[in-house]
C-alpha cells in the first residue's frame, strides 16, 4: 500500500510558479498525493498541463494524485477541458506551500 500525503499550495499556480512548486513535490512523487488547492488565486492552461505532468509521473510509479477543495478558478479550467479525474473530495492538510505574490 502506498503511503498518502496532503499538501495545500496557497496564491498563483501559475507558469512562472511550476518550477519551484514541482521542486517541493518531489519527495511525495513515490506516494498517493492529494493537493488541496482551495486557496489557489491565479490557474491557467499550463497550471493544467503541471498537474497532469505529475498524475503521469505519479501514476508511472503505481501512485495517484487527486486535487481536493479545488478553488472557483482551479474548477473551473479543469472542467472546461473535461480533466474531471483530477478532482476529489475535501480533505484536511497538514503541510502548505506559499506561492502568493
Amino acid at each position: 500500500m502506498n503511503r498518502k500525503n496532503k499538501i495545500k499550495i496557497k496564491g498563483e499556480l501559475r507558469a512562472r510558479k511550476l518550477a519551484a512548486i514541482r521542486s517541493r513535490l518531489i519527495p511525495y512523487t513515490d506516494t498517493d498525493l492529494s493537493l488541496d488547492l482551495s486557496e489557489i488565486s491565479e490557474f491557467d492552461t499550463s497550471s493544467l498541463q503541471f498537474l497532469l505532468s505529475i498524475q503521469k509521473e505519479l501514476e508511472a510509479k503505481g501512485s495517484t494524485l487527486v486535487v481536493v477543495s479545488p478553488s472557483e478558478s482551479v474548477e473551473r479550467i479543469v472542467r472546461f477541458y473535461n480533466k474531471d479525474f483530477l478532482l476529489g473530495s475535501r480533505i484536511s492538510t497538514n503541510e502548505g506551500i506559499n506561492h502568493g505574490s
